[in-house]
């Protein structure tokens, strides 16, 4: 049995269909390849784009779209705000700065890159730069006496705050993501590395706009299993990035483990598209990356794999120990 082509994503005016696989837009440092990834990708039938301001590559994007002739509602694009857009009165500005960059009057699915909010500069917030290797000044971001970011915890989510002896909660920012929906310019919004409770927070909050997406880390040394369980209960559409994996604690990288790669020659499948393939069988949707046009090609092409095979991917949790993104020690608040 072949997987659906697309997952449905609830949102306000109905469920939405979301294309199954997408195209990962992060690069942690030179962002040129962007452009004619993002643009092999729709050209080889990627219709789902993942991207973010931090990224800093939406003017890439942009040009990749309108360059593919790919009519623009036939692809679902997925933007989101970083922590120093975190305060109600800036979630908006953070969007039109994306919308201005890629050349677009819509974004599908709009969401809140971390349960927390930094403190910012609010007469340099509407003009904020992202780039590779930048500083926290380019983003208008107010530096602790540490040195890392000052947190916002009057806006960062009630469980964080409240670990750290702070009063906050996530909800102001909530409402005003949900009266985004109202002005057209975002069909649908969510949040991205949140765990149970803090999607209990926002689900808290009601209204008509519902919560439609959580976009976690999750790959076979880490599942995530309890999460996306709770998601699946409260339908609420899993994107997973990460899915290829990266490089782990000890240096080794997922994609070199011997079971992923004999798994994938049996299959006849590269060692992203056995990954991706794994993902999407376990209802979510993989946003994997590449410069490279023929794993792009063959990262879109999943298939399903026997129920032996996919029990042994999921064999290789690790647990926490498997989580590779974490920014904790960087901001100096414990995010999980």
């Amino acid at each position: 049995m072949s997987f659906p082509k697309a997952f449905p994503m609830k949102s306000s005016k109905g469920d939405i269909p979301v294309p199954v696989v997408g195209f990962g837009t992060w690069a942690s440092e030179n962002t040129n390849w962007c452009y004619e990834a993002t643009l092999t990708a729709l050209k080889t039938g990627n219709r789902h784009l993942d991207c973010a301001w931090r990224y800093h590559v939406d003017d890439q994007v942009g040009a990749a779209i309108r360059d593919s002739e790919v009519p623009r509602e036939e692809i679902f694009i997925t933007s989101k705000f970083w922590p120093n857009f975190g305060a109600p009165e800036n979630v908006e500005k953070c969007l039109d700065l994306c919308l201005e960059a890629m050349g677009l009057d819509y974004i599908d699915l709009f969401l809140a890159h971390w349960p927390v909010a930094f403190q910012v500069h609010s007469e340099e917030i509407g003009s904020a730069k992202a780039f590779a290797g930048n500083g926290d000044e380019d983003m208008a971001i107010v530096k602790g006496a540490d040195g890392k970011p000052a947190i916002d915890w009057a806006h960062t989510a009630e469980s964080i705050a409240t670990a750290n002896g702070q009063q906050g909660s996530f909800k102001p920012t909530w409402q005003a993501l949900q009266k985004l929906v109202k002005t057209g310019k975002v069909r649908a919004i969510g949040v991205s590395n949140f765990n149970i409770t803090q999607l209990r927070e926002v689900m808290s909050v009601g209204g008509d706009v519902p919560l439609s997406c959580n976009q976690v880390e999750a790959h076979p040394w880490f599942p995530n299993t309890e999460l996306l369980k709770f998601m699946r209960e409260q339908g609420i559409l899993a994107t997973v990035y990460c899915p290829l994996g990266g490089k782990g604690k000890n240096g080794s990288l997922l994609v070199e483990e011997l079971l992923v790669k004999d798994l994938a020659a049996k299959h006849g499948m590269g060692v992203g598209q056995l990954l991706q393939s794994w993902a999407v069988q376990r209802g979510t949707i993989p946003l994997g990356k590449s410069q490279n046009a023929e794993r792009i090609k063959a990262n879109l092409d999943v298939r399903r794999l026997s129920q032996e095979d996919f029990e042994a991917l999921n064999g290789m949790d690790q647990g926490k120990d498997g989580r590779i993104v974490d920014l904790s020690l960087k901001w100096g608040v414990e995010l999980y």
